[in-house]
């Protein structure tokens, strides 16, 4: 039984997902398994990693199960002691599982362990290459060194957009981390399960990792950022740097409606599962432009939105319910999130 499973959920990942596999084949450690888990993927996706690398175990759903739900597929099976859960647009450098492993060996509260993801320039992907990426193309520029969590409660990559200048050199405690590539202690998992699911599949895709990370940190479990743990993602989905109308509106709308409806929409079920009723009073200014700017916003660029406010109504009976699970586990005090919050 390996130590570590590597787990990476699929969907139409062919382009991404040979140069993935290929840096974990370098890894100076060795004692982890991998298995992609595809989402009904039509692209030849489970074909090729059979052929290609007949290794790695694959489970194959025959439809688009979603992001958490698949994740999780994949973590029941887990009878090792970590789950490293990556995108398939995601590389490794070659001594980033030693890396990480020895310092979550050391370190027995943490729950979650991430290291420096920087960003594959765009220039890297050609879509009509199907072994992969055209050319894989590092850049300075920083992706992730962790999650935080704004007083309005927006969810960031720490550092992302940054060109690396050594500012996230120090090895230090993080909110959390982005699902795109973060190891798990799977005894802090099954401890912060609820009702058997560790992502909550109710959120299909897109903050399924804040809210996890948000309940872990409820639990009193620790999430660890390590500088020398390096990694590579070629990020799809990212915040705009552009503080501007026009370039968020510009941004917004090359997105897909779906896409923004989710991230809308489980955004409000996190808090609604997460939130200590005193860090809400506390930031009731925050929380309270934020919905204001929100709810202007929908008004008048994004109309289809009022669905999906209709939709997290609907689902405010089953999330309450989520909560009082949660609730009933949670060790850590209102003062013990809040410093999470940055301005």
């Amino acid at each position: 039984m390996a130590k570590v499973l590597v787990q990476i959920v699929t969907w139409n990942s062919r382009r991404f997902i040979s140069d993935c596999l290929e840096s974990l084949e370098t890894q100076t450690y060795r004692d982890f398994s991998a298995m992609v888990i595809d989402n009904g993927s039509t692209d030849g996706t489970v074909k090729f990693v059979r052929d290609t690398f007949p290794t790695v175990s694959v489970l194959e759903n025959s439809k688009n199960l979603g992001y958490a739900k698949a994740n999780n597929q994949g973590i029941k099976m887990c009878r090792g002691e970590y789950v490293l859960v990556l995108n398939p647009d995601a590389l490794l450098d070659s001594n980033f599982l030693e890396t990480i492993i020895t310092f979550a060996d050391a370190h027995p509260r943490g729950a979650s362990f991430g290291g420096k993801t920087y960003k594959l320039s765009r220039q890297a992907i050609d879509d009509r290459d199907q072994g992969g990426l055209h050319e894989v193309v590092p850049s300075e520029t920083i992706d992730s060194t962790g999650l935080v969590l704004t007083h309005s409660r927006e969810a960031l990559n720490r550092g992302e957009g940054e060109r690396d200048e050594n500012q996230f050199e120090r090895t230090e405690e993080v909110f959390g981390h982005s699902g795109s590539c973060v190891l798990f202690r799977k005894s802090a998992l099954d401890e912060a399960a609820v009702r058997g699911e560790y992502f909550d599949q109710d959120f299909f895709a897109y903050k399924e990792d804040v809210d996890l990370a948000w309940r872990l940190r409820l639990y009193g479990w620790e999430s660890w950022y390590i500088p020398a743990a390096v990694a590579f993602h070629y990020r799809t989905y990212s915040k705009s740097r552009n503080k501007s109308l026009l370039g968020s509106l510009k941004k917004r709308r090359s997105e897909s409606r779906f896409l923004r409806q989710l991230s809308l929409r489980n955004h409000y079920l996190m808090l609604i599962k997460n939130e200590h009723a005193f860090n809400v009073v506390t930031g009731l200014p925050w929380l309270m432009w934020q919905t204001f700017k929100m709810a202007v916003f929908v008004l008048f660029f994004e109309p289809f939105q009022f669905r999906t406010v209709i939709s997290i109504i609907s689902m405010v009976p089953s999330t309450m319910s989520k909560r009082r699970v949660i609730a009933t586990h949670r060790s850590a005090a209102p003062r013990d999130i809040r410093r999470w919050f940055i301005h």
